[in-house]
């Protein structure tokens, strides 16, 4: 997913009202809905034709990046104009084409918490089918990445409301950080500059480690190798001798500098493998100095999950991989 470097054409922020009750940024009585991975798409067949929805709503549906299977980006509810009413406005990401002949211009909107909180709703309006079809190609790569972090930030308010103490009190002594690492996940190896946080079901597994080492510069082929010195000490496979490294394929794994609240630094998303074993999976991390530029710090997310879908579970620990503060 490309970052955000261009003007957008209009932008409307909706500030919180001070009669709702709030945990941290979100006002817990106007929460959002929706599914995970779900979004609403408002395009009117009367006026956009079948290719023109598909175009839409493929690039919509375009495959979740580094995973080892085909998932789409966002599962597209389509409305028609009319059935757009009070019962899914609350729905916490919105595309919606608003078409008349009567419009006198053609315009982008992206809107957050219009109407619950965290919403991103976007407004696609004119009188030329068109010009607001080019208007969404233009700005397509913008609207994938709101959708996508108010996904991201649905799931760490939720996580944010049953925090473990024990792990958030490990966390700041080890590392001088914060994450927003729900209750059902535990410690399942700890060492002086290791901790691995384990969250088990019957199906599936999700894994949230955080390493530190003495500072070295943060190029792709440093944080590949670092990490794979890192999982094969401290994370054993399922057979003797088997651990898990980075699979490096198939245009994998995809390296960028980001930032991450006031942290700058580089992240890396792609599928990690078994030496000595079949067993793999998505993950997405992120590498920073700490302030005294003495060590290098990762916090990390991956997932095993093999007889099921995996785009929810990845953004799961992603998004407390991105809480960090």
């Amino acid at each position: 997913m490309k970052k955000i470097f261009f003007a957008i054409m209009a932008v409307t922020l909706v500030l919180a009202s001070c009669g709702h009750k709030s945990v941290g940024s979100f006002k817990v009585d106007n929460f959002s809905n929706g599914k995970a991975g779900e979004m609403l798409l408002v395009m009117d067949d009367k006026f956009f034709t079948e290719s023109q929805l598909q175009e839409v709503t493929d690039s919509l549906q375009q495959a979740q990046p580094a995973i080892n299977q085909n998932e789409p980006m966002f599962d597209v509810l389509h409305l028609q104009g009319k059935d757009f009413t009070s019962k899914f406005v609350r729905h916490r990401n919105i595309v919606h084409f608003d078409f008349s002949p009567k419009y006198n211009s053609n315009i982008i909107v992206f809107d957050r918490n219009a109407w619950s909180n965290p919403q991103v709703y976007i407004k696609i309006k004119g009188y030329d089918v068109d010009s607001c079809l080019n208007l969404f190609r233009t700005h397509a790569d913008t609207i994938i990445d709101l959708l996508y972090d108010n996904d991201l930030k649905r799931v760490q308010y939720a996580y944010n409301r049953e925090l473990e103490p024990t792990i958030q009190k490990t966390l700041k002594e080890m590392f001088g950080i914060s994450l927003s690492v729900p209750m059902h996940y535990f410690i399942a190896n700890k060492t002086d500059d290791f901790l691995w946080l384990r969250f088990r079901t019957t199906k599936n597994d999700r894994f949230i480690m955080v390493y530190k080492l003495p500072a070295y510069e943060l190029t792709e082929d440093n944080v590949i190798a670092m990490r794979d010195s890192v999982t094969k000490k401290y994370i054993p496979g399922a057979v003797k001798n088997a651990y898990p490294i980075i699979a490096q394929k198939a245009g994998f794994p995809i390296v960028n500098p980001t930032q991450i609240g006031a942290k700058k630094g580089m992240e890396m998303r792609g599928l990690w493998e078994s030496i000595g074993d079949y067993m793999g999976g998505p993950f997405y991390s992120f590498t920073f100095k700490s302030p005294d530029g003495q060590y290098c710090i990762t916090v990390d997310g991956f997932v095993y999950a093999p007889q099921e879908d995996k785009r929810n579970y990845l953004r799961e620990v992603e998004a407390i991989v991105k809480s960090l503060r």
